[in-house]
């Protein structure tokens, strides 16, 4: 029985444990598309649920590993995982794609083409361009869009006075500690909801 794609990525903690789980071509692509269509495979073109894998001609093998075709009978359409997505028309591994996507999610602040190509051992136009590709993966999932409402707040206890700093005085402020956390909210506005209306 194979590992399913949460097993896979929780066993990567390291740079080390990305070469062990990302060394199988077949088994990138399996992943990918378990992220691509973790309800099942679509047509990008119609959007309808059922596909067929494309067979070759000789022997009985695959046309392409991950080619299928559209069974709606108006469509047709013939599709892989990466058809328009950034990733189309890629001639990079999928390993490749899955290490920079691993090590793009891990930086907190971010990864520079430079390290990213050093880490992947690519070139640094190359880093660059899958930078860009990764982060429009990420962000298209859960876009915002029409009227959107952005607010601050903090999280978390009361403002309390650090017992070594001296009580405010005249011309002195008080040092505050806080172990408040900023936050920052963004809530897309529902359709049928007008300006003001609470």
């Amino acid at each position: 029985m194979q590992p399913s794609v949460g097993e896979i990525l929780s066993r990567v903690t390291t740079v080390s444990n990305i070469i062990r789980a990302f060394q199988d071509e077949a088994l990138c692509r399996r992943l990918l598309e378990a992220m691509v269509w973790p309800n099942g495979r679509i047509c990008p073109a119609c959007c309808y649920r059922r596909s067929i894998a494309l067979i070759g001609r000789e022997n009985g093998k695959r046309a392409r590993p991950g080619l299928y075709q559209c069974s709606s009978g108006t469509c047709r359409f013939q599709f892989t995982f990466t058809t328009r997505t950034p990733l189309h028309a890629t001639k990079l591994p999928f390993r490749i794609w899955l290490s920079g996507l691993w090590l793009t999610l891990q930086s907190d602040k971010g990864i520079s083409s430079i390290r990213l190509a050093e880490a992947l051992c690519a070139s640094q136009p190359t880093a660059w361009r899958m930078g860009h590709a990764l982060r429009l993966i990420v962000g298209r999932e859960h876009t915002l869009d029409s009227v959107v409402e952005i607010d601050g707040l903090y999280l978390g206890g009361k403002l309390r006075r650090d017992r070594n700093c001296s009580p405010p005085g005249r011309g002195r402020k008080g040092q505050q500690k806080t172990l408040k956390t900023p936050a920052l909210v963004a809530v897309q506005r529902p359709p049928d909801v007008s300006v003001g209306a609470s």
